[in-house]
């Protein structure tokens, strides 16, 4: 029973309430799943999902009503989903052990924002039964608002594996996969999904039809249908006799053009080349880099596309020219469509170490640590020395550990009581400075250094051999000597022994700590540092802004002039509490309250000059808000804080919000 103890705790104010509408009369559940699986086919999610909760009032134990109320639940409707958690915990406090109660608290929570929790409650319902589909489709769902888009699309393939014959399973996975950036896979489950939602009959198979054709559009797949062959690409005619002669005469021209610089005058000469060969991929290939230069980026990067697909199959130069169109996707801030291309480019040729590179960076900036860790693996196997893959492997395999995994890790290695159940944040800060070490060759370091080196390792054995990590004594002994270096590295640099002790990092950190040794922050500082190249700052020199921090005070100036002042975080969170609203809400029109990130901070800023252009009669309100608070009136009563977010008190008392929007004067 405790795998629904997160839906219990996230939602007990409102519990009792949504509990009580269940026993009261409604329409037949039967009724209720027919009168809901036609508002959904209709288009109305929200709508259906009511109509499902409706029947479930009068059978609160029908769990297939109850599994089409979660499937219905829409994922932007965080009011529902507490209701569909009550009405879960309701079940599974009466004991009743059916993955359906599981599963909606994993819906429930995944919208809540609470990924890990749900996460937990989705696996123990794929415990109680692995053979249905529903329990893969949250699962995978779950993992992909959790930022594992990877293991998401493992687990929806799974449930297209036992449920081949739906259009529903193969519409999750490529959407999962579309989201992921690979269209080529996601155009193909699109198409699977289209040709059973064609057998099908019905309007909830019109429906995902809908969704599904929507989807090929996206990723450009060809809606080739039951029956329909799909047409076959045109065979450009071939050019007439002299063309050839032309053409070579055309490209000479554009490229001589090209070269003085003349970009208007090159790309005039390319668009008559085009006339004799317009097949031509080296003439696309050269005409892509113009057009980005000239600022026609959009034009570019298609034509670069189209170069790859003149080049076509097997060919380097088409996966070049994918690289190519990928990294201007970047610069348009289109990473999906980035992702796209280096998988192509890889297709085209599975060895470029380029295109790897590329897709593992894209894969990061997407928060996808599981897809370039793969990547890296990838690298690793076509390159075994390739020691940038190898540093951040390792360091991506190292930050998906559990804090539980890093004090084991810690217990290991000898640097840990063996007793300890719960890291505390030295622990963490510990294994992670041991593990930087580690990765940038502390032991290889330290073998050359330490007379009794093997006192100070210990071993793991692996599938790929045999590793030495570095016990809590072995990296006392790695600070000690990198100390002793760092010092004759400074003093090389011409600082005076006197202000070594006292340089900081870039972002203000100390180098080195009260006893004289290096801190972690040094270690790295002290590891990465080249002669001739400044890294660090003297006691006297400023911390330099970072360019989030420049970008942050120029909005904050910006949003003053139109009437804004900052306020600080406790007096933001107390504004929350006090006026009973969500933060969409806070930040929606007409309140319009702006929140920034510096790099370092979120800063908050509210409407409060009465005159200001962004006042209106609605946020006017707010400002007296924060100055009872500053003027130390900030108790709140129970029927306030039970209400905001997680259900509604017993007394009715009106906040600036009610129910999640701004209040507007009608009960």
């Amino acid at each position: 029973m405790n795998g629904y103890r997160a839906a219990r705790t996230l939602f007990a104010a409102g519990g009792l309430l949504a509990a009580s509408l269940f026993f009261r009369g409604a329409a037949g559940a039967g009724e209720a799943l027919d009168r809901a699986r036609g508002a959904a086919a209709q288009g109305s999610e929200a709508g259906a999902f009511d109509l499902a909760m409706e029947g479930l009032k009068k059978e609160p134990a029908d769990t297939e009503l109850f599994l089409c109320a979660v499937e219905l639940l829409p994922e932007n409707s965080p009011e529902r989903a507490k209701t569909l958690a009550a009405a879960a915990w309701e079940m599974l406090r009466a004991m009743k052990e059916d993955y359906a109660w599981y599963l909606g608290a994993c819906k429930a929570l995944r919208l809540s924002g609470r990924s890990a929790e749900a996460l937990s409650n989705c696996k123990k319902a794929l415990e109680l039964d692995p053979t249905v589909y529903p329990v893969y489709r949250e699962l995978g769902l779950t993992y992909a608002a959790a930022g594992n888009p990877r293991k998401a699309a493992e687990t929806l393939a799974q449930g297209v594996e036992i449920s081949s014959s739906s259009y529903q399973a193969h519409y999750y996975l490529a959407k999962v996969l579309e989201k992921r950036g690979d269209s080529s896979r996601a155009a193909a489950s699109y198409s699977s999904g289209l040709a059973l939602a064609r057998r099908a009959s019905g309007p909830e198979a019109d429906y995902y039809g809908a969704l599904i054709k929507a989807g090929q559009k996206r990723t450009g797949a060809e809606l080739t249908g039951a029956g329909k062959k799909k047409p076959k690409a045109k065979t450009p005619a071939p050019p007439p006799p002299g063309n050839k002669q032309l053409a070579a005469a055309c490209l000479a021209r554009f490229r001589e053009e090209f070269l003085k610089d003349n970009l208007g005058t090159a790309l005039a000469a390319s668009d008559g080349c085009l006339k004799f060969a317009p097949a031509d991929p080296l003439l696309a290939a050269e005409r892509a880099p113009l057009l980005v230069r000239l600022g026609k980026y959009e034009e570019g990067v298609k034509e670069y596309e189209r170069a790859a697909s003149l080049y076509g199959g097997k060919d380097p130069a088409a996966a070049l020219c994918r690289i190519k169109a990928a990294e201007t996707w970047i610069k348009l801030g289109k990473s999906d469509k980035a992702l796209a291309q280096y998988r192509l480019a890889l297709k085209s040729d599975p060895k470029d170490m380029n295109a790897l590179r590329g897709l593992a960076a894209a894969q990061e900036a997407r928060s996808d640590s599981s897809g370039a860790l793969e990547t890296y693996e990838t690298m690793l196997k076509l390159e075994p020395a390739n020691e940038k893959a190898r540093i951040r492997r390792e360091e991506l395999r190292s930050g998906t550990l559990t804090g539980a995994q890093m004090l084991e890790e810690l217990k290991l290695r000898r640097a840990a009581d063996l007793k300890k159940t719960d890291p505390l944040p030295e622990d963490l800060r510990l294994f992670k400075a041991i593990k930087a070490a580690e990765i940038s060759g502390a032991v290889e370091y330290l073998k050359k250094r330490a007379p009794v080196f093997r006192s100070l390792v210990v071993e793991r054995k692996a599938a790929d051999g045999t590793k030495l990590l570095l016990t809590g004594e072995g990296y006392k002994a790695y600070v000690f000597h990198a100390t002793r270096e760092a010092v004759k590295f400074f003093e090389g640099q011409g600082i005076a022994l006197r202000e070594i002790f006292t340089l900081r990092t870039l972002s203000g950190a100390p180098v080195f700590d009260q006893g004289g040794k290096l801190t972690a922050d040094g270690e790295e500082l002290w590891r990465k540092s080249a002669p001739g190249t400044k890294s660090w700052l003297l006691v006297y020199e400023p911390v330099p802004a970072s360019p989030e921090a420049v970008k942050a005070e120029k909005e904050i100036e910006a949003a003053k002039k139109n009437g804004y002042a900052e306020i600080y975080e406790p007096e933001y969170l107390w504004l929350l509490r006090a006026t009973e609203c969500p933060e969409d809400v806070m930040q929606d029109p007409p309140i319009k309250l702006l929140i920034l990130n510096d790099g370092t901070r979120r800063r908050y800023l509210l409407c409060w000059v009465e005159t200001g252009t962004c006042m209106n009669n609605v946020n006017n309100k707010l400002p007296s808000y924060i100055e009872s608070y500053r003027g130390g009136n900030t108790e709140l009563s129970d029927s306030k804080t039970s209400t905001a977010f997680f259900g509604t008190g017993g007394a009715k008392k009106i906040h600036f919000c009610e129910k999640g929007r701004i209040w507007s004067g009608e009960l």
